[in-house]
């Protein structure tokens, strides 16, 4: 297969997995989307695979790691920055604070998965042991369901308010005061 040919069965498969996947969202089915996008990403890497001809270079790859380093400076900084603002906000707002907060952990989150993802990228090119490399391997999904784990709590929505017929009823211990807008 050429690689205009791959260039078009590849806007085709594009074009059907948003059709599929807008229909499952109408019909509120995510089971179908979750189908959809894991049959879609096998056929793609099954057809990758039949292409002939060069797909990337060094230049392609070089012009990639560039643009994932600005797209991380300008996310890490522009989201740091609009955390910051949303936090002081929350005296206005009191959902601000849940934003700002949810901000705050997606730019560590992503710098905490740049940094492992560098980290493994260089160990896998480095000269260890296969025994000490299943060792870290375990190591990391180790420490990776600590941290799902944790996130699950963090974010389980224990302190909070809810509204129960009409009025706001305190869960748990939440730090903002009851919204002010009708509970409904």
């Amino acid at each position: 297969m050429t690689l205009k040919q791959y260039a078009w069965i590849r806007l085709v498969v594009a074009a059907c997995l948003a059709a599929v996947m807008s229909q499952a969202v109408v019909l509120k089915n995510y089971y179908l989307g979750g189908a959809a996008v894991l049959i879609a990403v096998l056929l793609m890497v099954a057809l990758k695979k039949q292409v002939r001809e060069v797909m990337a270079d060094e230049r392609d790859y070089k012009l990639a790691g560039d643009a994932a380093r600005w797209s991380l400076t300008v996310f890490a900084t522009l989201g740091s920055l609009g955390s910051f603002l949303l936090l002081t906000g929350r005296g206005f707002y009191p959902e601000f604070e849940a934003a700002g907060s949810v901000l705050a952990y997606a730019v560590c989150a992503l710098l905490i998965i740049y940094s492992l993802t560098v980290k493994y990228l260089q160990y896998r090119e480095s000269e260890i042991s296969q025994s000490r490399k299943i060792f870290y391997t375990i190591l990391g999904l180790f420490v990776a369901a600590v941290v799902v784990v944790a996130g699950l709590r963090l974010f389980s929505g224990e302190d909070t308010w809810l509204c129960q017929n009409g009025q706001w009823v305190k869960h748990g211990n939440p730090a903002a005061p009851a919204p002010s807008r009708a509970c409904r």
